[in-house]
Formats: structure tokens, sequence, C-alpha cells
């Protein structure tokens, strides 16, 4: 764990590995493909294959890290998993409090527990173990005796330090298809977050972001009211403060079993966050990619496998690394406020 090749992060940081599938996005999760060549191994760090299994002696990793890093967090898990347990997120959100030199990337296909976690009134969770947590960092230079003099003392039910939602960590959830976008993104928009951010891998079907129906109620005895909302322009919320996708990243599906993925459904995710001003980050084609023509007799393609989504677009596996990044002559890696990696 530490440096990825995960285009749109520098690093990766796994507190917790192993899950559970949830939708079609999971279907062939590398991670768990990974995860699972390993179980009933004596000794390896994957005996238990990919069942969750929390990782204490990893929590404590990106505070050694001194210089500022964009951190993707449980590329092998999901943190807002059921299987772990609140205390412990609370511990990992007081390492990432403590590290505000790093962006933390928090990936879920679980927004409800993220949306839950995040919303209980006057309980900034994680933040009292700051108060146990500081004389440690202090005496192990991790932090300076200022930071660690402004961390509230045990009992506290707000911190003087650091503000909430913490500013270094970006919520992002899981889009594989138009339902998991109508599922998901309007569980995110009603999470507090400094950045919220869309992870379209792999990419399954068309996605349309300008018509998510958003439920709200002050009074659920009466119901509760739909509204349609843009998702890339946002909705105001009871405090008058926009809640919007603030980044997109696309990406085909890799792998042995990889599906193919429709050149326009990437395409019109593009175009619709170019409308609204929201950085779009094209991460792969995967294994499948548009080539001009079914007989062409290029080394490489000759012979393998096409798929055909209508008359007029078919795909061809060439693998991975031969299809490439680029989108419409250019490679797209754009991120929220102009921010470079």
């Amino acid at each position: 764990m530490g440096k990825t090749k995960i285009e749109w992060a520098t690093d990766v940081w796994n507190p917790v590995t192993g899950c559970t599938k949830v939708s079609e996005g999971c279907r062939n999760c590398y991670a768990k493909s990974f995860a699972e060549r390993f179980k009933g191994t004596p000794g390896h760090y994957f005996e238990s294959g990919f069942a969750v299994t929390l990782r204490p002696d990893k929590l404590e990793q990106p505070l050694r890290w001194t210089r500022s890093r964009k951190i993707f967090v449980n590329s092998m898990s999901d943190l807002f998993h059921p299987d772990v347990p609140d205390d412990y997120i609370d511990e990992t959100f007081a390492v990432m409090a403590l590290c505000p030199q790093h962006t933390f990337q928090v990936l879920t296909k679980r927004p409800e527990r993220m949306k839950r976690y995040m919303n209980v009134p006057n309980s900034p969770f994680g933040m009292d173990k700051l108060a146990d947590i500081a004389p440690y960092m202090e005496q192990w230079g991790w932090i300076s005796p200022e930071d660690a003099a402004n961390i509230a003392p045990p009992g506290s039910i707000l911190p003087k330090w650091p503000e909430w939602p913490l500013p270094n960590v970006w919520f992002g959830v899981s889009v594989e298809n138009q339902q998991a976008a109508d599922e998901r993104i309007p569980l995110l928009l009603q999470t507090p977050a400094a950045v919220r951010f869309l992870s379209c891998e792999p990419l399954l079907g068309a996605v349309d972001l300008n018509h998510i129906t958003l439920q709200i109620s002050d009074a659920p005895e009466r119901g509760k009211p739909a509204i349609s909302i843009s998702a890339l322009r946002g909705w105001y919320g009871g405090d008058g403060a926009p809640a919007k996708i603030d980044w997109v990243i696309v990406g085909g599906e890799s792998g042995s079993k990889a599906r193919p993925m429709h050149p326009w459904w990437v395409q019109e995710l593009r175009d619709q966050c170019q409308a609204a001003d929201v950085p779009f980050f094209f991460k792969q084609w995967g294994e499948w990619k548009k080539t001009h023509a079914l007989a062409c007799n290029e080394p490489g393609i000759k012979g393998k496998p096409w798929f055909n989504f209508d008359p007029d677009t078919s795909v061809c596996r060439i693998g991975k690394q031969a299809a490439g990044r680029e989108l419409d002559g250019r490679t797209w890696e754009e991120f929220p406020g102009g921010t470079l990696l």
C-alpha cells in the first residue's frame, strides 16, 4: 500500500480490506479476484481471502507521509461496509483529520450509511479520538505542539480543530448505470462534504445526471415529495448551501471478463460535465474500443472478439493498453478546483 497506478490518485490506503458484492458493478471486482488467489495460504496477508478485515496496523500510515498526496481510501474495501464498526470509522476519520496536507478520496457503494454517519447532529465522529491520539502524534513529531494544543479535550461535543466536514476529505459513490445513479447520487447530495464525486467505472450503461429524483420531506407523516434536479448543477438544502457533484470519473472495465463500454455513454457524460462546468476525468477504455472497420487486418486486432451495440457501433477487444485513454483525440484529466496530481 502506498503509491498506486490508479490515474486519479497518487496513493492508496487500506485500513480495511475485503468486501461483499452489492450491485452489477461488483460482478468482476478486481480486488476480490486478487485477494481470493491467496485464500487459505497460511501467514499470507490475504489468508482470509476477501472477508472484511480491519487493519489497525495500517491506520497510522498517512501520518508518516509528510508531502501532500491524493489518497484513495480503501481501494480493497468499502469504509462504510456494515461489517466495519463505527468506532473504527471514527479512528479512520481521526487520522484523516490529523493529515490536512493530504486529500482523502472516500468512495462507497453504500451511501445510505455514509449519509447517516455524516449527519449525526453535534457529533462529528472521530474528533473525540483526536485528544487521545494527539500527545503521541506530537511526541513522534507528526503534528506540531500548536496543533496538539488546539485539539479539544476528551468529552467535548464539538472540536476546536479541525472544521467539520473535514475539508480534505472527498466523498464519492460508484455509478455503473442509471439505476445506481438514481439510488446513490441523491444520498451523496445529502451528505456533508467538501467535494462530492462520481466514479462511473465500470460504466455499463448510459447515465443522465440532469434528471435525478431527490426525496425531500420535513414531515414524513405527510409523505415524501420528490423533486427532479440536475446532480451537476445541484440543489439547495435547508441551509441555503448548494449541494452538487463536483467531479466525474469515467472508465471502462478491464480484466479477463471485462464487459464492453459504448463510446456514446462516455461522450454523453463528458458533454453533460462540460455543459455544467464540472471537471471530467476519463480513466480508460478498458479492454474494448471502437475501431474503424470490422474487417480490418491490423496486427493485434484481426481475429479479436467483436461486440455490436447497434448497426453503427461495434467495439473490438484489443486490450487495456492498446485501447488507451484518449477520448475524441485528447486525454481528459480534470480535477476539482483545477488541482493536479
